[in-house]
C-alpha cells in the first residue's frame, strides 16, 4: 500500500472518528442532590455523570425535573462551559417554579441565537435576586409570555441586550414582580410586532421609569413598555447608561465582585480604560479607586 493511499486512509478514519464523536454529543441536565444543583451539559459524558440526568424538554412539555418534583429542591443552576456548543430552539419552562433557586451561573454559555420561545422560562423563581442577560441573543424569539412572572425578589433587570423585533407575545411578562423597581433596555427593544400584551406589568407596583413615571394599574400592557419620556411620553423603562460608576465587571450592579475585578485590573498593569473603574472620577484608575469602591459598598453612597 502506497504512502499516499495510507495518508488518505488515515485522513478518512480521522474524519469518521470526529463525526462519530460529534454525533455522540448531546444536551442534557444533571441534578445532584448533595449540592441541590441542576447543571446543563453538552457533551458525550452523560453516562458517567453522577446524579439524575434529564433530557431537555421539547414542544410545550414541561421538563422532567419539574414533573418529578425536583424543581422544589434546586437552589443553584449551572451552565457548564460545554453547553456553549448546544443550540436549543426553545427554553420554555426551563426554570419554571424553581421556588428555591438562588443563583444561575454560566448563563454566558447558554447560546440563545436559535431560540424562538422563552415563555414561562423563569416563572415563579421567587427567590432569585439577579439575572445576567448580557449574553442573551433574542433576535429569533417570538414569545416571552410570562417569562419573568412572579420573580418577586428581583429589584432590577438589565434587558439592554434584548432584540425584541420578532416578539409577538409579552403577555404577563413581568406579572407580579412586586419588588421590581428598574428595567433597563437598549436600542434593540421594540414592541412593533407585539399583539398580545395583557397583564404585562400586572402588580409591578414598585416599578419606576427613568424619568419618574410610576406604576399605574390602568397601564399594564405594552403601552408603557418603552423608555420613559416623562409626562409627555410616560414609560416604565430606563435607558441603559453608558456605564455605571463602580460597575467594573459590567454586570449592571455594584458589589464585591467589582472590587475583585478592579484589583485584578490593577495587578495586570498597563492603562485601564474602563470608565466605571474610575470611582473617584479623577480621570485615572489606581488604588484610591479600590478604597472609594469599598467605602461605597459600606456606606451606600459615593
Amino acid at each position: 500500500m502506497s504512502n499516499k493511499l495510507l495518508f488518505r486512509l488515515s485522513v478518512l478514519v480521522a474524519a469518521m472518528m470526529c463525526a462519530l464523536g460529534a454525533s455522540a454529543q448531546e444536551a442534557y441536565a444533571v441534578y445532584t442532590s448533595d449540592n441541590t444543583t441542576l447543571t446543563f451539559y453538552y457533551d458525550a459524558q452523560r453516562s458517567s455523570r453522577l446524579g439524575t440526568t434529564y433530557d431537555l424538554n421539547t414542544g410545550y412539555n414541561y421538563p422532567d425535573w419539574y414533573t418529578d418534583g425536583t424543581n422544589l429542591n434546586v437552589t443553584q443552576v449551572v451552565f457548564d462551559p460545554s453547553f456553549a456548543g448546544a443550540r436549543p430552539t426553545s427554553t420554555i419552562y426551563w426554570f419554571f417554579a424553581l421556588f428555591n433557586l438562588q443563583s444561575i451561573t454560566g448563563l454566558e454559555y447558554l447560546n440563545t441565537s436559535e431560540v424562538t420561545d422563552m415563555a414561562w422560562m423563569f416563572f415563579f423563581c421567587s427567590n432569585l435576586t439577579s439575572l445576567d442577560f448580557s449574553h442573551f441573543n433574542t433576535s429569533k424569539v417570538n414569545s416571552m409570555y410570562n417569562m419573568l412572572g412572579y420573580c418577586q425578589s428581583l429589584t432590577s433587570l438589565d434587558l439592554s441586550s434584548f432584540n425584541t423585533s420578532q416578539v409577538i407575545s409579552m403577555s404577563s411578562m413581568f406579572d407580579h414582580c412586586a419588588n421590581l423597581q428598574t428595567i433597563y433596555v437598549g436600542d434593540g427593544w421594540n414592541t412593533a410586532a407585539v399583539t398580545i400584551s395583557q397583564d404585562m406589568f400586572k402588580d409591578c407596583t414598585s416599578l419606576v421609569g427613568g424619568q419618574g413615571t410610576t406604576y399605574d394599574a390602568n397601564h399594564i400592557d405594552k403601552t408603557y413598555a418603552h423608555i420613559d419620556g416623562g409626562t409627555s411620553n410616560p414609560g416604565y423603562f430606563t435607558e441603559k447608561p453608558a456605564f455605571i460608576r463602580g460597575d467594573v465587571n459590567g454586570d449592571g450592579s455594584v458589589n464585591i465582585s467589582d472590587v475583585t475585578t478592579l484589583i485584578d485590573l490593577l495587578l495586570g498593569g498597563g492603562t485601564i480604560s474602563n470608565p466605571a473603574a474610575d470611582c473617584i472620577q479623577d480621570s485615572s484608575v489606581n488604588i484610591s479607586d479600590v478604597t472609594s469602591l469599598i467605602d461605597y459598598l459600606l456606606s451606600g453612597h459615593w
